[in-house]
């Protein structure tokens, strides 16, 4: 394999476990706060109970994330070098925006899970609101290289003596028309996905251990996977929509395979599923079905925007820069390095995975119970 072919499957296995878990992050990160406040508003410590308990499986799942984040960026620069300098160059402001973000989430989130009955109701709610904030500047800086890579607003190519240059031609790279509807689908469609989570996790508690703290959840659950799976849908048609208007060859790529009519397909069953689970009848099973579509809505639309661009890595209306241009061009990288690396990235997630299951299953987090006015 060339060193083209591993930077490609090296980036792109690393971006579809990062982009899962980061997904989750962001969604238990927008939910968790809306449980405590509608505790600390109605006084009933169940919702907070509920809140605490999820934090403790946001915390281990962002250790992840974060892990795969570093795995993610030593890839790029080692393969990417030009994507990554167009990235800290002509992106700079939203990118900055998600670092900002990346550091928010991490401090406040860190204080919000040590710091459970240890100050005032009202202060931790702020904090959790940080937590909020900072995970949806993450996802929201970040798209700006998914919007530059479908249509590279901002962006001004130039070739020289065989060589080609990335400047910025003086357009604020927000204004990408891709750029809004492709950040606001994934701040949904992570919403969607994290409330179904959240919503089979109360279900199957409440079917062992009936309890109003997971009794109560369910209601606001429902709610959040209702009114998040139907601005998913909205929001990926948008999208869509731009794609036909300033990205053509991936429209013409995805429309031409199917990507496009099966992700649609994919949105309006996760919106059927999501009224279904407002049903007491079935939403048991309703809740599970939820959270695997729209689990397979995720990375479906996320493989197959990313796949309908090659041979190009940035797209210009109906044709592209070239893989070739960008990867690089100074060194061949020893096929044993990316063939550990895969090896390693394999049993990092195994280890993951059995990590979870010890301290989900085996020994549960219970943190204690104070009542703090």
């Amino acid at each position: 394999m060339s060193n083209i072919s591993w930077g490609l499957a090296g980036i792109g296995i690393t971006f579809f476990l990062h982009i899962f878990f980061v997904t989750v992050v962001l969604g238990l990160s927008v939910i968790i706060p809306v449980f405590e406040i509608t505790g600390y508003l109605k006084r009933d410590d169940g919702f907070i109970r509920f809140a605490r308990r999820l934090t403790s499986y946001l915390i281990r799942v962002d250790l992840f994330a974060g892990v795969l984040a570093t795995w993610l960026t030593v890839f790029l620069g080692a393969y990417w070098p030009s994507l990554v300098y167009i990235a800290t160059n002509v992106l700079f402001y939203p990118i900055s925006l998600a670092v900002a973000g990346i550091m928010i989430a991490i401090v406040s989130m860190a204080i919000y899970w040590y710091t459970w009955d240890e100050m005032k109701r009202v202060t931790h709610i702020v904090v959790g609101l940080f937590m909020t904030a900072g995970a949806l500047m993450v996802a929201f800086g970040m798209n700006s290289i998914l919007a530059l890579m479908d249509y590279p607003f901002g962006v001004k190519v130039i070739t020289s003596s065989g060589l080609t240059f990335f400047l910025s031609n003086g357009l604020n790279p927000l204004a990408n028309p891709i750029f809004i509807p492709l950040a606001l689908y994934t701040w949904f469609i992570s919403i969607t996905l994290a409330s179904f989570i959240v919503l089979t996790f109360a279900f199957v508690k409440l079917k062992r251990d009936f309890t109003d703290e997971f009794h109560k959840t369910l209601r606001i659950s429902r709610t959040m996977a209702l009114m998040f799976s139907f601005l998913s849908l909205a929001t990926i048609a948008w999208t869509f929509l731009e794609f036909h208007s300033y990205s053509q060859y991936i429209y013409l790529q995805m429309s031409g395979r199917g990507f496009l009519t099966v992700s649609m397909i994919l949105a309006v069953v996760v919106a059927v599923i999501s009224v279904l689970s407002l049903s007491e009848d079935a939403g048991y099973y309703a809740a599970p079905a939820g959270a695997v579509t729209s689990y397979v809505l995720l990375m479906f639309f996320e493989i197959t925007s990313n796949v309908s661009r090659y041979p190009y890595l940035i797209i210009t209306n109906s044709t592209g820069i070239p893989v070739s241009t960008l990867v690089n061009p100074l060194f061949n990288i020893p096929t044993i390095i990316p063939i550990g690396g895969m090896i390693i990235l394999v049993l990092m997630l195994l280890t993951f995975l059995m990590t979870l299951y010890i301290a989900f299953f085996v020994f549960p987090v219970d943190r204690r119970n104070k009542n703090v006015a």
